[in-house]
């Protein structure tokens, strides 16, 4: 199953969301972004968080308060979707604001259950988690896309095909190593025994 979050920051393009809701059986504001959505015209069918960001009042919601403060909504919400059986989540409102948080947003993918396979959306690019679950992964390109690949969670074997710049059975931590590739295949194939994100330009 899949859901799609919005967080409280500034969204993609109304095509973009649209297309994502579309596909989501689940449309769930992370605390203020519930308000966010209702702005763009979207009513949210549940309302996730510690609800201290959140503005408005949304009685065919349903509220989920998630007090945790060891980790942040996203985290606290991916995980509770997670146990509710959904599978896939597509999140978006990533953009703006503190650079923490967008950091933050970055560790909770790495922390995150490996079982889900997430995507962050902008109009710029598309994010993808991969873990050692999901390996080796397949993602469809066009013959030059630009595209980038760093490690959340050191990588002792990672192998990537289908780029200009390729890896073979190499180590990979938090660098610039994998920043800025070309695909000259129309797939890319990644193979990782850690958790990375592998960025699309759209």
């Amino acid at each position: 199953m899949k859901a799609l979050l919005w967080l409280n920051s500034t969204p993609p393009s109304s095509t973009l969301v649209e297309e994502l809701v579309e596909s989501a059986e689940l449309l769930v504001g992370v605390d203020g972004g519930a308000d966010l959505a209702s702005n763009m015209g979207f009513q949210v069918d549940l309302i996730l968080g510690d609800m201290d960001s959140l503005g408005g009042v949304y009685s065919e919601a349903e509220y989920v308060s998630l007090k945790d403060q060891n980790s942040s909504d996203l985290t606290k919400s991916i995980l509770y979707l997670s146990e509710r059986g959904y599978d896939e989540v597509d999140v978006v409102g990533i953009e703006g604001g503190e650079v923490a948080h967008q950091l933050g947003i970055m560790g909770s993918l790495a922390e995150a259950p490996m079982q889900v396979s997430i995507k962050l959306h902008t109009d710029e690019s598309l994010i993808l988690r991969v873990c050692p679950s999901e390996a080796p992964k397949e993602v469809e390109v066009n013959i030059g896309d630009i595209f980038s690949i760093f490690a959340l969670r050191n990588c002792d074997s990672i192998s990537v095909s289908g780029g200009k710049w390729t890896f073979a059975d190499e180590s990979l931590s938090l660098s610039t190593k994998g920043l800025h590739n070309v695909a000259d295949s129309s797939k890319l194939s990644i193979d990782t025994d850690g958790v990375i994100i592998l960025i699309l330009n759209r």
